[in-house]
């Protein structure tokens, strides 16, 4: 009787616990740049290099694209520390070019060159 009050317990904690989607992705790559109220982020999520884009920025006069998947240029060497990202083709949503070196970057963003920096570490 006691080792099934145990099981049904353990099933119980189990089933309360938060349901996160099973996937192994992570942050493989992170870029930050920012100036006064502007702020732009790019991360490369993914299982392997290089990763899917996610970009994001705030304090523009352009709307954040929509949530939909979108193609992009990308050269990205880990063990030198390069990275270039930009979209494939300009497709009338707002657009970037991220070029970063080590840990330093900047990224062009509606007529306006923020710089920033990158973190390289597989999380």
């Amino acid at each position: 009787m006691i080792t099934r009050n145990w099981k049904a317990a353990l099933a119980a904690m189990l089933l309360s616990l938060p349901l996160v989607p099973a996937s192994a992705s992570g942050d493989l790559f992170y870029f930050e740049a920012g100036q006064g109220d502007v702020v732009f982020t790019l991360m490369l999520v993914g299982r392997e290099d290089p990763g899917a884009v996610n970009v994001s920025w705030k304090g523009l006069s352009i709307p954040q694209p929509p949530n939909v998947q979108r193609r992009y240029y990308i050269e990205f060497d880990r063990a030198r520390r390069q990275a270039y990202v930009r979209p494939l083709r300009h497709d009338g949503l707002p657009w970037f070019e991220m070029d970063v070196s080590g840990k330093r970057g900047n990224v062009l963003i509606a007529g306006r060159r923020l710089q920033g920096s990158a973190d390289w570490t597989v999380q």
